[in-house]
């Protein structure tokens, strides 16, 4: 039994496999069989990734699938001298109401399965990759794929093929060497802000504070636990707190900037009287009517009464009050929806505590990755994910949260790119590469994912690229792609 090396993989069966008749008749028939739920394996392919086996399908539907029924798709693998055998999630291939019969009723059923609606007189094109965990049994196992029919939960067998197995060779499997960068080390001031939105009640054309009115007591209580998580936190210093207030676009234009400006001030007034925020710098600012929150929950909200109506209005150039008179007269249903529904939020008071965060050791980072990580910059997260760089599951976890912390930013995106290539996943892989800048380091695991999908020259081109701008891992990788042509010749 081999033992494969953390980067190592088996060489993929990449070539076209000839299919029986049938899984594959004339296809000048394939439109007519009833029964026979034609469709092709256009490519299928196996490997082991780290340790994963990494199984790929392209599949192509042909004949169309009857009303009420559908054609499902398992496949697994299989040793046929012991029938030992591990399942991969099914494919379903389902008519216009079987698809929404599956959404419905069968999507919690089999979380993880395929399902596809196959349009009446269009091929239905299927890309399928999937991994489970690699036992040494697999060695001498192939790739089955069943097929079988559905039809009111009566399943009929459609036929089976083997697609493909492991190659059986002495040679050295070749290596992947999927790469990440570091961030460098960040000596700016690390700032950060705690907000939230609180929604206060205000006794018509008044800007009192009343603590006790309505749902005050719970909005006022949301600002000072947010004051408090800050302040409590004894590895921070907070810089100053800002309120910003706005009235709903309801009556004149002057008359809510008045009312905006002179609620916030008296909230201001209220948390300083009140000793809330005793010792923070406050800024207030009335922002007027919410026209912003109003525009958002137009675009969003397609389900209110003549919003296309609105919408055209409240993106108009008109002045203000010009286009409240419009949006009554000509869409009043409309603005009697969202006088009801949508104006009481647009009555907020955005705060925001900004604080800044001192610096951090290795030792110091592990307690507050578990409290406040975002008071970790990226740099002091990857020094502490080295800290368990042999424990694969441990240092998994604290790259995946700062990606949670982080996902946008190029270098964690990259370093789950590599994570996601340890494991054979190549679409995941590549949706973490789209948001990672240009770098010889991005070029080389994009060559990789070519590799692992089967397209053997473009994965050589790119890591060539990567290779010719200097990353010497690149040099690795394109050494170990070129034994697949001494292999191939």
């Amino acid at each position: 039994m081999k033992i494969y090396s953390y980067f190592t993989t088996l060489l993929f069966l990449m070539a076209p496999l000839t299919v029986a008749a049938s899984l594959a008749p004339d296809n000048n028939k394939t439109r007519k069989a009833k029964y026979d739920y034609v469709m092709t394996v256009d490519r299928s392919a196996m490997a082991v990734v780290d340790s994963n086996v990494v199984v790929s399908l392209q599949l192509t539907a042909i004949q169309d699938i009857p009303f009420a029924q559908s054609v499902i798709v398992a496949p697994e693998l299989i040793d046929t001298t012991t029938l030992r055998k591990a399942e991969f999630p099914l494919i379903f291939i389902n008519s216009r109401n079987q698809q929404i019969y599956f959404e419905r009723d069968l999507k919690n059923e089999f979380p993880n399965a395929l399902a596809l609606q196959k349009k009446n007189g269009e091929d239905l094109h299927i890309e399928y990759l999937r991994t489970i965990k690699y036992e040494s049994w697999m060695d001498n196992a192939v790739l089955k794929v069943k097929k079988k029919s559905c039809a009111c939960k009566e399943f009929k067998d459609r036929g089976e093929e083997i697609v493909a197995s492991f190659e059986k060779k002495k040679e050295t499997p070749i290596k992947l060497f999927p790469v990440y960068l570091l961030p460098p080390a960040d000596k700016s001031v690390k700032v950060r802000h705690e907000k939230g939105s609180a929604y206060l009640c205000f006794v018509v054309n008044k800007w009192d504070i009343l603590p006790d009115y309505m749902n005050n007591p719970s909005e006022l209580q949301k600002i000072h636990n947010s004051v408090n998580i800050v302040k409590n936190d004894s590895n921070v210093t907070i810089q100053k707190m800002t309120i910003e207030g706005y009235a709903s676009p309801e009556g004149s234009n002057s008359h809510n900037v008045m009312l905006s400006e002179k609620r916030t001030d008296a909230l201001r007034q209220y948390l300083q009287r009140v000793g809330m925020v005793k010792g923070i710098r406050m800024e207030a600012r009335g922002r007027g009517e919410n026209w912003d929150g109003l525009l958002k929950y137009l675009r969003e909200n397609k389900t209110i009464p003549q919003q296309s109506t609105l919408l055209s209005i409240a993106t108009s150039s008109a002045d203000p009050d010009a286009k409240e008179k419009r949006m009554r007269s000509e869409a009043p249903q409309g603005y009697a929806y969202i006088l009801k529904n949508v104006y009481p939020s647009l009555r907020c008071t955005n705060y925001t505590v900004t604080y800044t965060v001192r610096p951090f050791t290795v030792e110091e980072s592990e307690v507050v990755f578990e409290t406040r990580p975002i008071n970790l910059n990226l740099n002091e997260i990857y020094k502490l994910a080295d800290k368990y760089a042999d424990n694969q599951e441990k240092y998994y976890s604290i790259i995946r949260k700062a990606y949670l912390l982080y996902p946008k930013d190029s270098y964690i995106n990259l370093t789950m790119a590599c994570l996601a290539l340890r494991k054979g996943e190549a679409d995941e892989a590549a949706e973490y590469l789209s948001k990672v800048n240009n770098c010889p380091e991005k070029t080389m695991n994009l060559g990789i994912v070519a590799y692992l999908k089967g397209d053997v020259e473009k994965a050589m081109q790119l890591v060539d690229q990567a290779s010719r701008q200097g990353l010497k891992e690149a040099t690795q990788q394109l050494e170990e792609f070129k034994k697949l042509n001494k292999k191939n010749n």
